[in-house]
Parts: structure tokens; C-alpha cells; sequence
């Protein structure tokens, strides 16, 4: 079984608008239309079992809306999961993370750069602890991001200050720990408390030495398999993993046995 942790998709309406803007921001193109069905097309082709839909509610507004989408999408289908979203703007944070929990929710998604906030700063603290209280996992997009070039709102050593903050926190860092700042991942998240996801690590130059190296000297009960679809191609991040010499066990372990101990078997 393979199950992709970070993926991405919107409701209809809000997938045409929000590929193109997010494309042009990148300078990238899509690897599908951003929709739930081309979410699932590409699934079937490429041999993907199930994925996890990482959602971001970027303002407070946007977080119900953003939250019901979650919830109806998890109820939908034996194949998705989908994740939530707390805004650290949000006058609601405890009561939202409470309706998501209750709805079968197992995890929210936060993106600093988005959000304008600093990984570590004290504004996110109501949704480390709304997250703690709700047993929700957390996972965040962490270094580099084209939104914020400049600034990098998450890096390893804020990270490890939400660490130390909140030891309890499940914590995830997307795109090995830390999006181009490779080598500060491994010294400092590399052995540490939380999960690492796969996600990006091709397509902006982690190699294969340096790869296979954090993997298989991190715990191995925390790691997942992500592409961060539409973004990136399945087919092309499980192809990097393939290429990386890993053991069988610690392959089923990345593709589907640790993602499993997070969300629950539907």
C-alpha cells in the first residue's frame, strides 16, 4: 500500500482560480486541475491507495469554510483523508479544533509563510495547544516557499523551539524537514521528536546520498511519503525513493505503516 501524505486539492470553483494564481506565483505548471476527481485520476494511475488532502485556511475567514470542505471530503471517500485547518487569527480556535476532531478529522495543516506568522512565534500557540487538547497531529510546510522568498517563517531551529515549547505536539515537517535548507534539517531535525515527510526533496536538488543518509538515520517510525500533488508528481517522488537503496521494511514503513499509526485504518 502506498498513501501519499501531502497532497492538495479544492473545491471546483475554487480549484480555477486557485491553480493558475498559485502556478504563476511559482512559476510551475500543475500536475492536474487541483479538483478532488483529478486528485483520484491520478491516484489510479499512478498506483496510489489512498492520499491525505492537506488543507490551509490562509485567513480567519477562510477557515469554516475551508474546515467543511475537510469534513465533507473525509466522509466521501474510503480513499482520502483530509486534514483541517486552524488560523492563528482565528477568534475560534479551540471550539473549531474540537468540531474537527469530532467530525473524524485527524490533523490540521498550518503554512506560516501564508499565514504571515513565524512557526515559533506565541501567536500560534492556541492552535499547538487546541491541538494537544483535541489529540490532533500538526504538519507544516517548512523552509524555503516561493510566497516568501526572503523569509523563511519555518526553519529547523523554529521548529525546535516549538518543540521544546510544546513536547507533546505531533509534529510534522513537510519537504524533509526544512525546503532547501538541507543541511540544517539533518544537523538539528534529523534523530529528533517529530515526523519528517518527503515531499519536494527531488524537485529542488536533495541528493540521493544526502536523502537516503536523513532517512535512514532518522526514526523510522517518522517518516511519510508525500509529493505535495499538484505540485509534483506521484509517480516521479516515489521514483526518487525508489532510486535511494532503502530497505523493504523501511519503505513500507515510509509509504503506508507510519501514516497509518497517524490516521486510523477507514
Amino acid at each position: 500500500m502506498i498513501i501519499d501524505f501531502h497532497t492538495h486539492a479544492f473545491p471546483d470553483k475554487v480549484a480555477e482560480k486557485a491553480i493558475p494564481k498559485l502556478a504563476g506565483i511559482g512559476g510551475i505548471d500543475a500536475y492536474g486541475d487541483g479538483t478532488v476527481s483529478s486528485l483520484i485520476s491520478q491516484m489510479n494511475e499512478w498506483s496510489i491507495d489512498r492520499a491525505v488532502i492537506l488543507n490551509i485556511a490562509t485567513n480567519p475567514k477562510q477557515q469554516t469554510n475551508v474546515n467543511n470542505f475537510a469534513i465533507e471530503v473525509n466522509s466521501s471517500s474510503d480513499r482520502l483523508y483530509a486534514l483541517g485547518s486552524l488560523n492563528p487569527f482565528s477568534e475560534n480556535i479551540a471550539e473549531e479544533a474540537r468540531r474537527l476532531a469530532g467530525a473524524g478529522i485527524r490533523g490540521i495543516k498550518i503554512h506560516p509563510d501564508y499565514m504571515g506568522v513565524l512557526v515559533d512565534d506565541e501567536k500560534f500557540d492556541p492552535v499547538y495547544k487546541a491541538c494537544i487538547e483535541n489529540d490532533l497531529f500538526l504538519i507544516t510546510h517548512s523552509g524555503w516557499d516561493f510566497i516568501s522568498p526572503d523569509l523563511i517563517h519555518c526553519t529547523p531551529e523554529r521548529i525546535l523551539n516549538v518543540l521544546k515549547k510544546f513536547p507533546e505536539l505531533k509534529f510534522i515537517a513537510a519537504h524533509m524537514g526544512a525546503c532547501k535548507l538541507w543541511d540544517e534539517a539533518e544537523r538539528l531535525l534529523i534523530g529528533k521528536d517529530l515526523w519528517i515527510e518527503t515531499s519536494l526533496a527531488p524537485m529542488f536538488g536533495l541528493d540521493t546520498i544526502q536523502y537516503a543518509r536523513m532517512l535512514n538515520n532518522h526514526d523510522p517510525e517518522k517518516i511519510l511519503f508525500g509529493s505535495d500533488f499538484p505540485w509534483y508528481g506521484m509517480n516521479l517522488e516515489q521514483d526518487y525513493v525508489e532510486s535511494l537503496g532503502l530497505s523493504e521494511g523501511l519503505k513500507r514503513k515510509i509509504y503506508s505503516e507510519n501514516a497509518l499509526s497517524l490516521l486510523g485504518d477507514k
